[in-house]
C-alpha cells in the first residue's frame, strides 16, 4: 500500500520538501491500539488481547503475550527499558519485553484506562474512563487517588520542570499541582489528548478536530489555536524533535502542524481506515496505526 503526503494550506508555491513521507508499510493481522517505541528499530504493539513486537531490521513481528483480556489502550516505556500497558482489563501491567513476562499487575481503577505517565520518581499516574487519575508505586503496587473528576479522564500531560499536572476530563482540562494534588486552573473547552512539548507549552487535541497549544504557568491560557484541522476528535499526539506536531483523529489522514505558524498545515495521507495509534520513534521518525491493519513508519 503507497503512501501519500499533500499541503493543505500554505503560504508559497514553492515545491515541498523535508515533510514525513511513509518509509515502510506493514501489514498487520488485527488492529492496533497502541504502539511505543523500545528503541530505533523495535516497536511494541499493544491490540485487542495481544501484545506483541515488531523488529524494523528484520521486518518481523513477534507475539509477546496472547492472554491479554480485552483492548490495550496505551503503551510506554520506562525510564528503566520496561514496557507499561494500559487498557479494557482496567489494570496496569509491567513487561520485560525480552523475557516475554509480566512483571508486575497493578489494579485498583474499575473502568477501562486510556494513559499512563511515568513520573521523575517513578511513579505512575494513569487517566480512566472510572473518572479517576491515580498515582502507582510499583515496586509496592499499591496506588492512591490523584483525583477524581465528573467525567471520564481520557488523557495526561506531565510537567516535570514545573510539578505541574494537565488533565483531560469531559469537556474541561485542569490544572494540578503534582506535589499538593491541588487544582489550581481549568479551561472549559472538550479535548481528549495532551501532550507536554520540549518548550513546556501543552498541545490540547479537541474534540472537534483542531489544535490548541496551551500556555501552562499558575493557570491555563490558549497561546494558539489552529484555525483549520481534523473534522473529527483528536485521539493522539506526538512531538518530533524538530518541534513539529503530528496528529491522528477518527479520520483516516495524519496531520504535520507548526507551532509557530497557524496558516501551515501539511496533511500526511495513506491509511484507509481512521488511525487508532501514534509513536515518536527518535529525530522526525515516528510511527502510526490504523483500523486498516497496517503499520507505518514515517519520516
Amino acid at each position: 500500500m503507497g503512501c501519500a503526503s499533500g499541503r493543505t494550506v500554505e503560504k508559497d508555491k514553492k515545491e515541498n520538501k523535508g515533510y514525513p513521507v511513509c518509509r515502510l508499510t506493514v501489514n498487520l493481522t488485527t488492529e492496533v491500539g497502541a504502539i511505543t517505541a523500545l528503541n530505533d528499530e523495535k516497536l511494541v504493539l499493544g491490540a485487542k488481547n495481544e501484545l506483541s513486537l515488531f523488529e524494523g531490521e528484520n521486518k518481523t513481528i513477534t507475539s509477546i503475550s496472547k492472554d491479554y483480556k480485552g483492548r490495550i489502550n496505551c503503551l510506554i516505556k520506562l525510564s528503566n527499558g520496561n514496557i507499561a500497558s494500559g487498557g479494557q482489563d482496567c489494570t496496569i501491567k509491567i513487561w520485560d519485553i525480552e523475557k516475554k513476562q509480566i512483571l508486575t499487575t497493578l489494579t485498583g481503577h474499575t473502568s477501562m484506562i486510556w494513559e499512563i505517565r511515568e513520573l521523575e520518581n517513578g511513579q505512575l499516574i494513569s487517566a480512566s474512563d472510572d473518572n479517576k487519575s491515580k498515582l502507582w508505586n510499583i515496586k509496592t503496587k499499591k496506588s492512591e487517588d490523584f483525583c477524581k473528576c465528573s467525567r471520564h479522564v481520557s488523557s495526561i500531560a506531565v510537567l516535570k520542570k514545573t510539578n505541574k499536572i494537565v488533565l483531560a476530563s469531559g469537556k474541561n482540562i485542569f490544572l494540578y499541582d503534582l506535589k499538593t494534588k491541588q487544582q489550581e486552573s481549568f479551561l472549559d473547552i472538550s479535548v481528549w489528548s495532551l501532550k507536554e512539548l520540549s518548550n513546556g507549552d501543552v498541545a490540547a487535541g479537541l474534540g472537534n478536530g483542531l489544535l490548541y497549544i496551551i500556555q501552562v504557568t499558575d493557570e491555563l491560557l490558549v497561546k494558539t489555536k489552529f484555525p483549520q484541522g481534523h473534522k473529527k476528535t483528536i485521539n493522539c499526539i506526538i512531538e518530533l524533535a524538530n518541534n513539529k506536531i503530528v496528529t491522528s483523529s477518527d479520520e483516516n489522514d495524519l496531520i504535520l502542524w507548526d507551532p509557530n505558524d497557524t496558516e501551515s498545515m501539511y496533511l500526511l495521507k495513506g491509511h484507509t481506515d481512521i488511525v487508532t495509534s501514534l509513536c515518536f520513534i527518535s529525530g522526525t521518525r515516528f510511527a502510526s496505526a490504523s483500523r486498516d491493519k497496517t503499520l507505518k513508519i514515517w519520516e
